[in-house]
């Protein structure tokens, strides 16, 4: 069949297979840099968390070939760190929601300690805002940068405190910002 073609279609063809084997090599070679490259920011990931740390800080592991694992901040939650008051519940409530659980990550940023930061989901929940909902931990307002996204998660904060859940049960509740200060 390819016989009875001209010279000049069998050098269009030639081009045509020539231009769709180098579009198939570069989707290969980006498919292969994403399976063994760690955890970059501005992207998303699935991976399985392996430690928690405390109640906005856990080291999970991605799925790819190098099995990257990084510590991760949660974004605009600020939780009690572990020796202040409510400190280690808000770990345990942390560790309920994702320990050992399959986890979708979006990285936004990496702080100045090197861990990422960024906001972590599972089934579509975001599960640093359900932090805040429950009581775990204060809203960073001073990371939010959109005054309507500031707003709202000032709002599940409000609504946390009105029904007293979590640390909200202690009146004179401290800032871990605060505490820090304090301890140094």
């Amino acid at each position: 069949m390819l016989s009875q073609l001209s010279s000049g279609w069998l050098i269009a063809l030639g081009m045509v297979l020539c231009l769709i084997l180098l579009y198939l090599l570069r989707k290969l070679s980006v498919f292969l840099s994403e399976l063994f490259t760690p955890f970059k920011k501005g992207k998303r990931y699935w991976c399985r968390v392996v430690h928690v740390s405390d109640g906005d800080t856990l080291t999970c592991t991605r799925f790819n070939l190098r099995r990257s694992e990084t510590k991760l901040r949660f974004a605009f939650v600020d939780a009690p760190e572990s020796k202040q008051n409510f400190g280690k519940e808000s770990q345990q409530m942390v560790k309920k929601m994702v320990y050992r659980k399959l986890v979708r990550v979006e990285i936004t940023d990496v702080d100045r300690y090197g861990r990422c930061v960024g906001f972590i989901r599972r089934y579509g929940k975001n599960i640093n805002q359900e932090l805040v909902k429950r009581g775990g931990a204060w809203v960073y307002e001073e990371y939010i940068r959109n005054p309507s996204q500031k707003q709202q998660w000032l709002a599940l904060q409000q609504q946390a405190k009105k029904q007293k859940k979590g640390l909200w049960k202690n009146p004179n509740a401290m800032r871990p910002s605060t505490y820090r200060k304090q301890t140094k």
